[in-house]
């Protein structure tokens, strides 16, 4: 799946192949690097998508009654309706980005969002497509099979979920949709975001509510508007917050209903608590709130304002890892290096891999040349040649942290030089050595002639030439 973005913010032109499991930007400040990264996770988030897409009567009928159903798929049709959501999202990109509406021209008239592939080629993949998943969607499991060669899914529905009350109108009004969300989109089933704002959406949740500022917005318009309508008030889209901002404090708001489920990548959520945290992520029963008990004091729960940056930085990821992640995710993280010392962006970038390996995709915008370091070298671990198994023993690797270069995707986001207006987003060279960041690589090149120079001009009178 490949996308091509013109004219977003300082971007000029991008190409990224969301085909791969791990894509790296990189760059300096200011390039646009989140500009991407924001369009990307509304672009491939289930919920943003469209419904409306219904079973028959006959077919729900059948359903119900076998358990299983046999759909048949219209490609074009799944083909239009992917063009159909992108042209949603470029007209509500103001809304995205929370600038109003009345502005959207003026910063996005020009922004253009295309899938750089023909309707033939997409039809031609839906059709070699193989597809056999169980999937969890808003608490309702159900297993999807979607043969080579066949214009047809079976569907099969478990017992127990058919017993749930609320699931017809699951089957009512969105099932269908979302089918044909993760055919149009796959290998992606959905996308969760994690911006640079995530160590205060559980600091200042309850300050930054929602709910609570829809309801000031509607009293304040009560109160200063002689005419108002009232379903103006319900139904506009808010835009105080981006929307990755407004879905971080959602998810904040509903913890107490999000930790009644565990996902199935729960154990790598206690990895991070083990390896990085040296502690646990505690949802509080009572109050919903975020906590942290210290491994060296298990006893006393520190409030989230008490914790450590760490932990603000983490929690988010961690909460995500043990309640919401479903694989074929796209995990997007803007700098993940944040407030992390070098040892953990290491231990971090590892279990990037391992999340990779076990199913699970990942963007990540980073300056840290310690995280790109650490991908290379998973990388080469990959290298089949002799004494590289003695190498990963000695250092600790284990084998689902190993990397093919095949899987990543890299880009550079930069400008050409100082008087261009707008950045050059261009693919990295990745090989069996794992790739370069030519930005991170000439500013360690001059702190270190900095630091010779001045070493050997203490020491000897005069700096190396």
């Amino acid at each position: 799946m490949i996308i091509q973005i013109k004219e977003l913010g300082a971007i000029k032109e991008a190409i990224v192949n969301l085909d791969k499991k791990l894509t790296v930007f990189c760059g300096p400040n200011g390039t646009g690097k989140t500009y991407m990264a924001y369009v990307l996770y509304s672009l491939t988030k289930l919920d943003n998508k469209s419904l409306g897409i219904r079973l028959s009567d006959e077919m729900s009928k059948t359903l119900i009654e076998n358990n299983h159903i046999e759909i048949p798929l219209d490609f074009e049709t799944i083909w239009g309706f992917r063009n159909k959501e992108v042209e949603n999202l470029k007209e509500n990109l103001w809304n995205l980005f929370a600038i109003p509406e009345s502005r959207s021209k003026d910063f996005f008239g020009k922004t253009e969002i295309n899938f750089l592939e023909s309707k033939e080629d997409f039809i031609e993949k839906l059709d070699n497509l193989y597809f056999d998943e169980n999937l969890k969607l808003y608490d309702y499991t159900f297993q999807i099979i979607k043969l080579r060669n066949s214009t047809t899914i079976k569907l099969i529905i478990p017992e127990n979920t058919l017993k749930n009350k609320d699931f017809f109108n699951f089957l009512e009004i969105v099932l269908l949709s979302r089918i044909y969300t993760i055919l149009a989109y796959y290998p992606i089933v959905s996308s969760t975001i994690f911006p640079v704002e995530r160590n205060s959406i559980y600091t200042f949740s309850n300050e930054l509510s929602i709910r609570k500022n829809d309801a000031l917005e509607h009293i304040q318009a009560i109160t200063t508007k002689k005419d108002f309508n009232l379903f103006d008030l319900v139904f506009k889209r808010k835009t105080r917050y981006p929307q990755p901002i407004r879905d971080g404090l959602e998810v904040a708001e509903d913890l107490e209903i999000i930790q009644q489920r565990n996902s199935e990548y729960y154990q790598f959520a206690t990895e991070i608590e083990t390896e990085l945290l040296k502690g646990k992520v505690i949802i509080n029963k009572e109050t919903g709130n975020v906590e942290f008990a210290s491994e060296k004091a298990p006893k006393i729960k520190l409030s989230f304002h008490q914790s450590s940056s760490i932990v603000k930085t983490l929690a988010s990821l961690v909460i995500y890892l043990k309640h919401r992640a479903t694989k074929n995710d796209l995990v997007i993280i803007d700098e993940p290096e944040l407030n992390l010392h070098p040892d953990n962006q290491v231990k971090l970038a590892r279990i990037f891999a391992r999340l990779i390996n076990h199913g699970l995709r990942l963007v990540i915008s980073t300056h840290s040349d310690y995280i790109v370091r650490e991908f290379n070298n998973l990388v080469m671990l990959s290298n089949l040649s002799e004494g590289v198994a003695e190498i990963a023993q000695k250092y600790n690797y284990r084998k689902d942290e190993f990397l093919s270069n095949n899987d990543i995707g890299a880009y550079m986001f930069n400008y050409k030089n100082k008087s261009s207006k707008q950045t050059e987003v261009k693919p990295i060279k990745i090989d069996e050595n794992g790739f370069e960041v030519e930005t991170l690589d000439k500013t360690i090149d001059e702190l270190n002639s900095i630091s010779d120079d001045l070493f050997y001009t203490i020491k000897y009178g005069k700096a190396t030439n």
